[in-house]
This record gives structure tokens, sequence and C-alpha cells, in this order.
């Protein structure tokens, strides 16, 4: 119970910061296709293509669609509680066009009677305009399978945390958040049969950055206030639906593709 403990106290670091400021993106649509297939008794390969939607009005995107991602990635299972892998990602986007670079280690145990899945991620993240830089990523996952009739669900919840570090140049460390982003998710996925797996979800994603305040003048040109450095926290709910289809291989909580 430590462990949990300790890695909630770490998730509620960004709520516990003071002179932020708050805002409210429009709602996004993630939907997903993934492949997966399994090699030998302990490799999967998996594939998988996400969609981005915006629903603002004034995004300038190409018509709605915010991103298009396309994920390869390979996962090894060695032991019933230790698993690990790779991925490439390459994202389109209407901005720069980015590629992931990604390696994970993923710990699967239990915790009254709930599946407790951890798992950090490291990215080294190519970006057109931008130099290179690493993204840490650390996430918790709680959740039950259950009998559901002839088939079974298993609702989650799962928290991510994401630390963002540049290479090169020093940064002014008055400047950086603690933590850059957060994602909090609830879901429910249902097998259709042994190798069809549905899942809706959602998810509110927090980004975490400062922003500069302009100073402010009367109609006489006199200044009314100092401009000023503030945090803000950039707050995105998601409505998600992934389509999962697996050959060659049974369903299992414990991998990340489940």
């Amino acid at each position: 119970m430590k462990k949990l403990y300790l890695i909630l106290s770490l998730a509620m670091l960004p709520l516990l910061s003071h002179a932020q400021s708050k805002i409210n993106a429009p709602t996004a649509i993630w939907p997903e296709l993934q492949l997966s297939y399994g090699l030998g008794e302990s490799g999967l390969v998996f594939l998988q293509n996400q969609y981005r939607i915006n629903t603002d009005d004034r995004f300038n995107g190409v018509g709605s669609f915010e991103r298009i991602e396309f994920t390869l990635g390979y996962e090894h299972t060695f032991t019933d509680h230790w698993l690990a892998g790779a991925m490439f990602r390459y994202a389109k986007e209407d901005m720069p066009s980015s590629n992931f670079t990604s390696a994970f280690l993923r710990h699967a145990g239990s915790i009254k009677g709930l599946y407790f899945n951890k798992q950090l991620t490291l990215d080294y993240v190519n970006q057109d305009r931008r130099d290179p830089f690493a993204r840490f990523r650390l996430g918790v996952e709680l959740g039950k399978r259950l009998p559901l009739g002839e088939r079974f669900i298993t609702p989650s919840l799962s928290y991510e945390m994401l630390v963002v570090k540049d290479f090169g140049d020093e940064t002014n460390d008055l400047l950086e958040r603690t933590i850059d982003r957060t994602r909090f998710r609830l879901d429910a996925t249902y097998e259709i049969n042994d190798k069809i797996r549905i899942t809706p979800y959602f998810m509110r994603q927090t980004d975490y950055y400062f922003v500069e305040m302009s100073p402010k003048y009367d109609e006489d040109g006199m200044l009314t206030e100092q401009g000023f450095t503030t945090k803000r926290n950039r707050i995105s709910p998601v409505f998600g639906l992934e389509l999962k289809y697996t050959f060659n291989r049974a369903t299992s909580t414990a991998s990340s593709t489940y």
C-alpha cells in the first residue's frame, strides 16, 4: 500500500501548486484501430492507427482532424509479472509532424483483487522546428476482468504523468513545471469474442505550463498593472473508442495492448 500512496501523492502535486489559472479546451474524439500478432510464446508485435478529432469549429486543421498517428511496436513477456517493449510512432499534424522512438518497462501485479499494472516509458522525440527532446512517462492502472454473460468486460482506471526534458542548452528552472502533462482515464474493455475487443473511454488530459501576462495601461497610457508570469493548467476532455484485433494470442490484462 505504501507504493500506492506514493504514486497518488505524486499525482496530486500539480493540484497543490498555487498562483495558477485554468482554461478548458474543446472536447476531442480519439478513435483508434489496433492489430496485434503473437510471436511464439512470449512475443507480441502490434500496429496502432489513431485519429485525433477536434470538435472546435475554429480549429484550423485539415477538416476537423487534428492529428493522425501510426505506431509499430513489440512487447516481450519475461515472467508472469515483467514485460518490456519498444515502439516507433509517427504523428502527422497541421502543425509540426513528430516521430517518437520509445522503450517501456511494465510490471503486472495485483492489489485487493484488482490487477495493478505500472509502466515506465521513455520517449525520444523528433519534431519539426524543434530540437529533439526526451519525455518520461509513468503510468499506473487498476482494473478487474468480470464475466458478462458468456463474455468478459474489464472496467479500469489509469493515471499517467509526463515530464519533458530538453537536450542541449540549459533552461531556466523557474520556468519549468514539475510535471508537464497528466492523463486520467476511465474505460471499459468488452471482449466481443476471443480475438476482438472494443474499449470506449473518457480521459481528462491536463497540460501544465507558464504564460507571460502583458502589463496593463489606462486610456492615458499610464501603467496600471505590471506584467507577470503565471502558471496555467489547460484541461482537455477526450472521448475515445479503441477497436482491437489479436491474432495467434490469448488476450491478457498484463499486456499494454489489452
